[in-house]
């Protein structure tokens, strides 16, 4: 009987040892739209206070453009909530013209944080880019135009992209220009230093050959690398441009390419490209099937890997994928990416059908493995939450602790971390919710997850209804 007993014992600590609870402290429930509020993110982190970022920018009936900043004591009350429209074109009235693009954000190294966007009018014809700046020493928003001009209509106003660099230490906008036939391809690139929130450089860069340039990074030195590519039967001859304050140079490849997401990296004082990419001859069915290694300097790929895990036929009406980060440890390159995939809805009725808006999902997710000089060393698909809209929820959340990752994959999987050569999940935090009740709108936004050393303790944030949030702190695990 005693060895029964110390069976069932050995099993209780082993069993808690692989899943603990930890402590779980809920702060109040506060308002929050999980609906319209986008891109929520904690900013101003301190031992005494923390924020919440996110924006609202849909149109119709519940139209609204606003920067909102909610401020948090320790027991995570919400003490404040601060709320900025963003700025318009013209007078403040109720037929204003002003339509607008939230460009991202960015947090400062001195208790300030920013968010980008754009306001154009067809009225005008005219677009400005506007900074729209939080200090929470003052509680206040201040306004700065970055650039504006004219533009030929509503229609043809362009398009603006963001993107930081790996570090974190820029954020780059690109103004792609709108393209009449037979005119050059303009780009208005501004790259901003994020300790600051100032403008480090810009400048307009024309090119007037047949190539145009809609996807770029910005690598951590704050250099923008502008893809140039054709379009239709020659998509995939491409070549690249990388633009400093002082100058620019075109790069190579030696063979067929089309890239479908990339991101700088910088290995020691060298820089280069991660890219998904294909050979072009499906590009459809080929954006995402090499992992490539390309070296800046030298304009040269080092390798250019097979993988299978975005392919058409892994998963099924992929849209994108995204590397959502980058680290290097142990002499190696860890790349964490998340598809986006399109929920193909069954519609019966013509109603149904004039009234059906396009529903996105994030997931599958994978870690890759490289050496520094390219080579794919292992390939892990990560357990991910199973249901998170991408209009709010990212299918994970990530932190590094002493060199060991932690993923937040929501209620049913739980806080893991990666362990054996990053290839066992080891559940570390369990929040016990069944698979049946994980979907949304009461579940964890996954990407708000975030460490504080001081206090060895997780902040999360949990929609515990469509119009309510919680944030959550863990401790003792």
């Amino acid at each position: 009987m005693k060895y029964i007993y110390a069976i069932i014992l050995l099993f209780n600590f082993l069993s808690f040892s692989s899943a603990q609870e930890g402590k779980k402290e809920y702060g109040e429930k506060f308002e929050f739209d999980s609906e319209n509020e986008k891109d929520p993110h904690f900013v101003l982190l301190d031992n005494y206070n923390s924020y919440l970022l996110s924006v609202i920018d849909v149109y119709g009936m519940m139209a609204g453009h606003q920067m909102i900043v909610r401020k948090f004591d320790q027991k995570n009350t919400l003490v404040e909530t601060f709320k900025y429209d963003f700025p318009i074109i013209g007078e403040k009235n109720m037929f204003n013209s002003s339509l607008f693009n939230y460009l991202g954000y960015a947090e400062g190294q001195n208790g300030k944080v920013a968010v980008f966007t754009e306001v154009y009018s067809n009225k005008t014809k005219t677009y400005q880019i506007h900074k729209l700046e939080f200090d929470k020493a003052t509680a206040k928003f201040t306004s700065t135009v970055l650039a504006e001009g004219e533009i030929p209509s509503a229609m043809k106003s362009g398009w603006l992209y963001s993107e930081k660099s790996e570090n974190g230490s820029y954020l780059a906008i690109n103004y792609h220009k709108y393209r009449a036939k037979g005119t050059p391809d303009k780009n208005q690139l501004i790259v901003i230093d994020t300790k600051t929130l100032s403008v480090a450089w810009q400048k307009e860069v024309s090119f007037d050959n047949e190539f145009n340039s809609h996807k770029f990074t910005v690598t951590n030195s704050g250099k923008v690398v502008l893809v140039r590519d054709m379009s239709g039967s020659k998509k995939g001859i491409t070549y690249l441009t990388v633009i400093s304050a002082n100058g620019q140079e075109d790069k190579n490849f030696e063979s067929q390419i089309f890239l479908g997401e990339i991101k700088s990296v910088s290995i020691g004082s060298q820089e280069y490209l991660v890219a998904l990419n294909g050979s072009a001859m499906d590009f459809k069915d080929e954006s995402y099937r090499n992992l490539l290694l390309y070296d800046l300097q030298s304009g040269k790929m080092l390798n250019n890997n097979k993988i299978t895990a975005f392919s058409f036929s892994s998963v099924k009406n992929i849209t994108d994928v995204s590397i959502r980060s980058i680290m290097l440890q142990n002499n190696e390159m860890h790349i964490f990416a998340e598809a986006r995939t399109e929920l193909k809805e069954k519609m019966t009725t013509g109603f149904e059908m004039m009234n059906a808006k396009e529903k996105y999902n994030f997931g599958p997710a994978y870690l890759f493995v490289l050496s520094f000089d390219g080579q794919l060393k292992a390939t892990k698909k990560l357990s991910t939450q199973l249901y998170c809209s991408a209009d709010l929820h990212h299918s994970f959340g990530l932190a590094n602790i002493k060199g060991t990752y932690y993923v937040n994959a929501g209620e049913y999987y739980g806080i893991y971390v990666l362990g054996d050569n990053l290839q066992k999940e080891e559940t570390k935090i369990s929040f016990n919710i069944p698979k049946w009740q994980t979907e949304s709108p009461n579940q964890f936004v996954n990407q708000l997850f975030t460490y504080f050393p001081d206090k060895n303790s997780f902040l999360l944030a949990k929609v515990m209804s469509k119009g309510e949030m919680a944030l959550v702190n863990i401790s003792g695990f």
